[in-house]
């Protein structure tokens, strides 16, 4: 039960962090395309893109997995197995939640309060 817990987090986390990383990227080729006609803009942001995920979803996903299983274990170690995994997802649910709150909005949560 736990490993598949872990799992679905590792996928989870992965994706998110993943995106934000390629919305950054996506947001500097967008800026350095600028003098490009759309369609070659879009033909070059499209394969940049796709050259770029592929490496950092991988990338992201070894450093996701190890720092859950560290975080893990540091929180099933102190607070005990059930708690530790539920206060980990929360700690890591809020850290990508602000950070999404600040790409899209550019509000802190405490702003947003």
């Amino acid at each position: 039960m736990m490993r598949r817990i872990t799992r679905a987090i590792i996928f989870i986390v992965s994706i998110l962090s993943s995106y934000l990383i390629t919305g950054a990227i996506e947001e500097r080729i967008l800026q350095e395309t600028e003098r490009f006609r759309p369609l070659t803009a879009t033909a070059i942001g499209m394969a940049i893109i796709v050259l770029i995920f592929v490496p950092i979803f991988s990338y992201t996903d070894r450093i996701t997995e190890a720092a859950v299983k560290a975080g893990l274990q540091q929180t099933k170690s102190g607070a005990g197995k059930v708690v530790g995994v539920i206060a980990f997802v929360v700690v890591v649910a809020l850290i990508l939640f602000a950070l999404y709150l600040d790409r899209w909005f550019q509000i802190s949560i405490l702003d947003a309060l």
